[in-house]
């Protein structure tokens, strides 16, 4: 160790915490950073943990320093110097037992980290209780050694060991020290007396020791420390604490059968809390109650099915919880949902069917509460929008609970509960607030799910009350999403389509109430389209009229209303409701990209896209079955439109705004039309050509994708159309690619490569034997250079689908396949060849990213990419590895680790343990960044 490196620590320290210079302060810490992952921090910071005169910072860097050297870079010491590390450890241990807490606690981490990786001490829990465990003064470094120990062994997955060696360590340090430990805290709690800091680090280490899995829960039946977490509750200092423990406690004796005596003395306990629980609630005590909710509800979760068995023995805990669903806190209530959730179906089971009457009580005052909570508050229009986001998604959560309810008390009887309540509401109207009125209609939509189509005694009585509502916008715009929810059940009961269409209808003139009008309206010409064929006459004026008026999302909606109408009309129909609801969209779609472009600002090309995207929903929705070879009315309309849509891509097709919705149209009528689109193809696939070529937007790209996913299929009659697509597309590609950088069309790259993906799975032989697949191949080793995750990604699958070609037969053979084993081989062949010709280049690109810039979440799939390669030329593989490997600088990479990762690789590769060969890479990129880079 330098004087210099603890000199250039005390001075990067220094202006870490006391410079006002920000920069400086982020200098600094990106140097301390980097300090910590060189070789000399070990020394470097014992001399400082040692120092007499470092101040409070100083030790608690040093401290954390060490902690992070023995979780990472173990491996540097040699046995003799982790045993000396143990020491110096323990040492310092000692001398902070009653200093700097923090210090502590680091410290404590840093020796329990290194126990759990320290194979050959075996000792841990009873050395330190040797040392520590006979003052008073180290009983609270003891008990905040063994918590950590057990957090650190069940939750620290940085700890590079395997889960065999984790497993083992486990028994060494955690479950063969379990009786001994829970003696201790017996012990401990038992002599506390009113020592509220010593019964607090019992408590607090009682639940990591539970959380680890490995105590016998058993052993509390006899022992104090259950009536002691209990009683704690009554203490202030021990309030959170004591409930964390017998949440824990409650938790390990979910197995109910296993653990009937120890329950049998919890469950009483539960008696007393019940008083405590209303009286924080009277009090507004939100963060008390929150506790014992949590107490009622982890018992009630973990017993829910004696619940089941013998509801009336466990009346305390329904009574708890239902007091919890009760209370006004919002952020409170959520936490008893799941437990409802769960109850319900266990309830609704076979086996417990014939006990859903004992539970209609809490059910019954369960709906009373939710559909109190869903009352929007008074000062709503105070909310800020998050918090009123946040609202709206706590009623859709409560509107689950309403649908557990209706399953155990039936829909009729769950729905009744609001409707009585709108009645009663309705009887004094000038004394009910709007927000009074509209939760019990939100609550009849919440239930929805629920109710049968053939509902017939509860449904009829809603409908017709409808009409009886007070005509407030927050009221209707309520009661039109009810009959949205309910047009399932409208399509059993026609007799009520009028009346809602009419109702809907008068909804759009109120500007506060039209977006529901508009889902509506799609939800009841969906489900009911039969119902309305004979409105088409009414609904064409309607529609011309309105979507000139509302805003973009609600004429989305409108559109795909109408259309659900018109995929049903007879066949002999289809043009003309087409050409009626259509044209007027597409004349003033024309009036717009016939303009000179100077003319056209964005709003104007805004408006355009958006036409665009009316006429996309047709295509997309308007689809009747007709046998092929028959003559299509959609395709007659497409070829009708065709000249609208060339104006917008000669005229516009390089604007994005244009682009993607005039693409989705494409999208749509290959998705929608299939083999009856085939004639028009080699024209649909010139425009496409064009389009990308005028404007290098990726989405051309992604609909030729969408083709060749649907035409290309090997031995059909398009599959050389779609090849040669795909050739001429490759061939804009490359040379845009000639001039610009990857990264700065990333989207242009990622849908270039799903499109080549998509024909190489499609029809391999064609693309494998072709002279296309070599640049592309190289285009993609370019491409490897991304940091953009989706391109990336993309390029990842392209690679993986040629790999497999050359892995497995099974993988390229489909049913009614015309590929032969010839080709199979062939293809294999050509797909070695090219690895074998890339393959240095494949493999150093892909390990260049992995260390130094790739996304976290893509290191699995270079990994599993990797590993394939390496199941393909297992020889040139591990070749271009240790190339590659003997490459770094010695600081990066010391000679040992690099010799001990290419053994272990290459070792992997030769006993074909391909899942060790993931893991082998995964972890070693793991540490490499962490050493050598700063990215998280």
């Amino acid at each position: 160790m330098s004087s210099a490196a603890v000199s250039q620590v005390l001075d990067a320290l220094s202006a870490l915490y006391s410079s006002n210079d920000s920069l400086a302060k982020k200098q600094a810490s990106q140097w301390l950073e980097l300090f910590q992952k060189q070789s000399e921090a070990w020394a470097v910071a014992d001399y400082l943990l040692k120092m007499e005169n470092a101040n409070t910072e100083t030790r608690l860097f040093a401290a954390q320093t060490l902690r992070q050297k023995i979780t990472y870079d173990l491996r540097e010491l040699t046995p003799e110097a982790r045993y000396s590390l143990r020491d110096s450890l323990l040492h310092l241990l000692w001398a902070s037992s009653t200093g700097i807490k923090s210090i502590m606690i680091q410290l404590c981490l840093a020796i329990a980290d290194l126990a759990i990786q320290f194979k050959e001490w075996t000792t841990a829990v009873q050395d330190l209780m040797e040392k520590f465990g006979k003052t008073s003064e180290g009983a609270a470094c003891l008990l905040e050694f063994l918590k950590v120990l057990a957090e650190e062994m069940t939750n620290n997955k940085r700890i590079p060991i395997s889960d065999k060696e984790a497993e083992a360590r486990s028994s060494v340090l955690i479950e063969q020290n379990v009786p001994t430990v829970m003696q201790l805290l017996e012990l401990y709690i038992q002599s506390s007396a009113g020592n509220t800091v010593i019964q607090e680090e019992v408590f607090r280490c009682l639940s990591s020791w539970l959380r680890t899995g490995d105590v016998d829960i058993r052993l509390l039946e006899t022992s104090p420390l259950l009536s002691a977490a209990f009683g704690g509750l009554s203490n202030e200092a021990l309030f959170d604490v004591s409930v964390d423990v017998v949440c824990e406690i409650i938790y390990e004796t979910k197995e109910t059968h296993e653990y009937r005596a120890l329950i049998e003395r919890i469950y009483p306990l539960f008696s007393a809390l019940i008083q405590p629980l209303r009286e924080a609630k009277a009090a507004e005590d939100s963060d008390k109650v929150r506790g014992y909710c949590r107490m009622f509800i982890e018992a009630g979760e973990a017993y829910v099915i004696p619940i089941a068995q013998h509801p009336e023995a466990f009346v305390v805990l329904l009574e708890g919880i239902g007091e919890c669903t009760a209370y006004e806190d919002l952020d409170i209530v959520p936490m008893t949902f799941k437990f409802w959730y769960e109850l319900t179906n266990v309830l609704v089971s076979d086996q417990y069917k014939h006990t859903l009457s004992s539970f209609y009580g809490c059910y019954n005052a369960l709906v009373d509460s939710i559909i109190r909570h869903l009352h929007y508050p008074e000062d709503v229009e105070e909310l800020s929008a998050k918090e009123r986001d946040e609202f709206r998604d706590f009623r859709h959560q409560m509107g689950d609970t309403l649908k557990d309810c209706c399953k155990v008390m039936t829909p009729q009887k769950c729905l009744l509960k609001p409707l009585a309540l709108l009645t009663q509401l309705l009887s004094q109207p000038e004394a009910a607030s709007w927000q009074q009125i509209e939760a019990p209609i939100f609550s009849l939509r919440s239930m929805g799910s629920e109710v049968p189509g053939d509902e017939n005694e509860v449904m009829p009585q809603i409908m017709e009350f409808l009409s009886k509502l007070p005509d407030h916008p927050k009221i209707r715009y309520a009661a039109t999403l009810v009959i949205s929810r309910y047009s399932f059940w409208t399509r059993l009961h026609p007799q009520y389509v009028t009346y809602q269409l009419n109702y809907i209808s008068a909804g759009f003139e109120n500007a506060e109430v039209a977006a529901a009008s508009a889902l509506a309206l799609k939800h009841l010409c969906k489900d009911c389209s039969e119902l309305l064929v004979d409105f088409v006459s009414q609904l064409h004026p309607f529609y011309i009229n309105i979507v000139r008026t509302l805003p973009f999302n609600d004429i989305i909606e409108v559109t795909e209303a109408v259309s659900h109408v018109i995929s049903v009309i007879p066949v002999a129909e289809t043009l003309n409701a087409l050409q009626s609801f259509c044209l007027p969209i597409a004349q003033d779609l024309h009036a717009i990209v016939i303009e000179d472009k100077g003319n056209v600002g964005h709003s104007k090309l805004t408006k355009a896209g958006d036409l665009l995207e009316q006429i996309s929903i047709f295509f997309e929705i308007v689809c009747p079955d007709i046998p092929v070879g028959t003559p299509h009315p959609c395709i007659n309309f497409f070829n009708e439109l065709l000249p609208v849509l060339d104006l917008c891509l000669s005229n516009f097709g390089n604007d994005p705004l244009i682009a993607e919705p005039l693409c989705r149209c494409f999208r749509n009528c290959i998705q929608s039309y299939k083999l009856h689109l085939t004639p028009l193809l080699p024209q649909l696939m010139e425009r496409l050509v064009s389009g990308f070529d005028t404007s290098r937007l990726g989405v051309y790209l992604w609909v030729a994708h969408k083709l060749v996913r649907e035409y290309s299929k090997e031995g059909s009659e398009n599959v050389t159309l779609c090849f040669q697509l795909v050739e001429r597309l490759s061939a804009i590609v490359f040379s845009t690619l000639s001039g610009k950088k990857f990264d700065e069309i990333p989207d242009v790259v990622e849908e270039y490569f799903r499109l080549t993906t998509a024909l190489l799975d499609c029809a391999p032989t064609m693309v494998v034997q072709s002279t296309l697949i070599s640049p592309v191949f190289q285009a993609g080793l370019t491409g490897l250079s991304l940091e953009e995750v989706r391109a990336l990604t993309a390029i990842f699958s392209f690679y993986r689908h040629l790999l497999s070609i050359g892995l497995s037969v099974h993988e390229l053979t489909t049913p009614n396949s015309q590929r032969t084993l010839a080709n199979v081989g062939q293809n294999a062949e050509q797909v070695v060849a090219l690895f074998r010709e890339f393959g240095g280049d494949f493999i150093r690109l892909l390990f260049d990213g992995l260390i130094h810039f790739y996304s976290w979440e893509l290191i699995a799939d270079v990994a599993a990419t990797l590993k394939s390669l390496a199941q393909l030329l297992p020889v040139e593989s591990s070749q271009w590895m240790v190339t590659i490997v003997n490459g770094f600088p010695e600081q990066a990479m010391s000679p040992s680790e690099r010799t001990e990762f290419l053994q272990t690789w290459t070792r992997a590769i030769q006993e074909k343990q391909w899942v060790k060969v993931r893991r082998v890479l995964s972890d070693f990129v793991s540490q490499y960044r962490r050493r050598n880079t700063n990215r998280k």
